[in-house]
């Protein structure tokens, strides 16, 4: 099928394109991520789930209406920005970290404060989040609720299920959270 095609079939609900997507580059981006930017395969496959969520966003939001290239290249270059945003995000913790030995007293206030702020972030992209996320994420790690028991609760296969649900419900909460943090 072709490139138009595909992406006509998935802004029109196909969700069996997107899958097709899913399983033919899945294999190949969790050894180009790993090769190239020294992700473990674990953050391979939790980028290339986040990747394929923003794709279809992308399709669904009409964000994507044209590919000059491959769905393959489109995919690929999404997950090497959210690589990036990541090792960003990494960079900037780091550097947090050595800032807090500079000057302990007042960075524990401006710590505080600045969790507060963080935690109101991200109780606010929680609510944006929407359902089933925000149930999953609220029940596991407000409530610690297992892996089992929330497949059980939720009605979902097993934990398995449940857990990469957790981690792509957990990705999209961080890129939440990350815009909401650049908007502050």
């Amino acid at each position: 099928m072709t490139e138009p095609l595909i992406i006509e079939e998935i802004k029109n609900g196909n969700n069996t394109q997107l899958a097709e997507i899913y399983k033919a580059y899945r294999s190949e981006f969790v050894g180009w991520a790993s090769s190239h930017y020294q992700c473990d395969k674990e953050e391979a496959r939790d980028i290339y789930q986040a990747s394929i969520i923003t794709l279809y966003d992308n399709i669904i939001n009409e964000k994507l209406q044209q590919l000059n290239g491959s769905v393959k290249t489109y995919l690929f270059a999404i997950g090497k920005n959210k690589i990036m945003e990541l090792r960003r995000a990494d960079k900037k913790f780091d550097l947090s970290r050595e800032i807090e030995d500079i000057d302990v007293a007042d960075e524990i206030d401006e710590e505080k404060l600045q969790k507060e702020k963080h935690l109101k972030i991200v109780q606010h992209c929680l609510q944006k989040l929407g359902e089933p996320c925000r149930t999953m994420l609220e029940l596991y790690y407000y409530h610690e609720t297992g892996l089992d028991s929330l497949a059980e609760m939720l009605h979902y296969k097993n934990g398995d299920t449940v857990k990469n649900l957790k981690s792509r419900c957990l990705l999209r909460l961080r890129e939440l959270v990350t815009e909401e943090l650049k908007k502050h």
